[in-house]
């Protein structure tokens, strides 16, 4: 009887450590085990027809006639003393809060992983399938999408195995560029301007790529993760209807081909950065598969490099800390509204985002998405509230961020950072959109007109992530 009593409060006790949350009712909810242990998974998202495509702000007209590599969702597990983790990466463009929050409560109920341990994010291919859209064929590619996260969770959890962790970067050059410039006048320009006048990037580019490895025992195969940053924009326009993970799956193939390890890829401070360059006297990359497979190998070059150079990480404990942070919602253009809904009808009608941006050009703006940024921002409240989430596993902290993070932010949180190795995952569980810092507002660019916030969101949002990883 007194060994049954001891069985049983072992089990109360193992129960109950978990540091994150409560615990579903799922079936393969991990058991407490001494020492860090770490599980990989991955399921194919590729639609079994067509599919709304994102990207181009085209999503309702783009439709899918084919698909040019493989798309997965890729999970990591990480567990210790009961408490697990999941941080997903998907080919996608982005995460939606609505789609997010069904999947972790699917996920939960088959793991009993707690939603709040459960981070999903994109790799921001603008040749993906459509998250969160509610066009047929959006929600037929729904239960895909699903059963990919669902499947791949389950399965990194089975995967478990005792693991050691190594970090070290490496800065690259010549890979990627920030897309904002400064002309000969002083002036202030985006991508969309081809000038011999531009002279300066109106900033510093993010240039560090971050290599992980998680080295298992036994015959479990090794994993490593990548965190960099650049817009996979090679393959695609608003009227291409290819699927492509784009350059992140170029990097990938490479990088599995050549160690054999599973692999897996977060999108950093990617908002104001592209692939190559545009300044005059540079070598630009182009468009294409060509140049999308070469800048594939050029990245994983530096990749190898850097894991030549691998530093042990304290393995020690797994948790995560959740918050909210409100600020105001942006403001821009408000005074050229019933203008602006001109050239946003037009778009709407065709999906020409060519005809709608000389259409809007003529009224006096940059672009249709001006337009559409202007519209968006004549709909929202004064405020609205985000939901943040980071994790550490051991030594290694991990920011989830639900927006595309400009190269200044992402400094500012790794130079505030407890951890030396932080890994950034933007468009993770949500999508506010671009957060450009104060200095990219004040400027004036695409991302600073099309944003749901206002000036000071990517500072405020930084030191809060600072906030939490030391909390953590």
């Amino acid at each position: 009887m007194k060994k049954f009593i001891a069985y049983f409060l072992a089990i109360i006790m193992t129960l109950g450590l978990c540091a994150c949350g409560n615990t579903g009712s799922g079936e393969t909810t991990q058991a407490a085990m001494e020492g860090l242990q770490v599980g990989y998974a991955r399921e194919s998202i590729l639609p079994e027809g067509q599919v709304n495509l994102s990207g181009y702000g085209n999503q309702a007209h783009r439709i899918s006639t084919g698909f040019l590599d493989m798309m997965y969702a890729t999970c990591i597990a990480a567990s210790e003393n009961g408490n697990t983790v999941l941080l997903f990466s998907t080919d996608t463009l982005t995460a939606k809060d609505n789609w997010t929050a069904e999947a972790r409560r699917l996920i939960n109920e088959s793991t009993g992983v707690p939603e709040g341990n459960i981070q999903i994010g994109g790799t921001h291919t603008h040749s993906s399938p459509a998250v969160g859209g509610s066009e047929e064929l959006a929600l037929q590619w729904k239960n895909v999408y699903m059963s990919a996260l669902v499947n791949s969770a389950k399965k990194a959890i089975a995967d478990l195995a005792p693991a050691k962790i190594y970090g070290s970067t490496i800065e690259t050059e010549g890979l990627t560029f920030v897309r904002h410039y400064t002309m000969s006048d002083g002036s202030y320009a985006d991508s969309s301007t081809s000038s011999s006048q531009l002279v300066a990037h109106a900033t510093d580019a993010n240039n560090t790529l971050m290599m992980i490895k998680f080295d298992r025992e036994g015959d479990k195969k090794d994993i490593a993760v990548m965190n960099f940053q650049f817009h996979p924009t090679f393959i695609g326009t608003d009227s291409d209807t290819n699927l492509s993970a784009d350059g992140v799956g170029a990097i990938r193939d490479v990088f599995e081909k050549e160690t054999g390890m599973h692999f897996i890829y977060y999108t950093g401070s990617a908002g104001n950065q592209n692939p190559s360059s545009r300044l005059p006297g540079e070598n630009p990359n182009g468009k294409g598969v060509n140049q999308m497979k070469q800048f594939g190998q050029k990245v994983c070059e530096f990749a190898f490099t850097a894991m030549e150079n691998m530093e042990e990480i304290s393995g020690s404990g797994v948790s995560c800390k959740q918050d909210t942070l409100t600020y105001a919602s942006n403001d821009y253009g408000l005074d050229r509204l019933e203008d602006a809904k001109k050239a946003v009808e037009m778009f709407d009608k065709d999906g020409n985002s060519t005809a709608a941006s000389n259409y809007a050009k003529t009224l006096g703006f940059t672009s249709v998405y001006e337009c559409r940024g202007i519209v968006a921002n004549a709909s929202r409240p004064a405020t609205y509230t985000m939901t943040l989430d980071v994790v550490r596993i051991g030594d290694l902290g991990f920011v989830a961020a639900p927006y595309e993070m400009f190269s200044n932010s992402a400094f500012q949180i790794r130079e505030g950072s407890p951890f030396k190795y932080t890994l950034i995952s933007s468009i993770t569980n949500h999508y506010w959109n671009y957060f450009p810092t104060e200095e990219a507002f004040a400027a004036g660019c695409y991302e600073s007109y099309t944003a749901v916030f206002a000036s000071g969101i990517a500072e405020a949002t930084a030191d809060k992530f600072v906030e939490m990883l030391k909390a953590v």
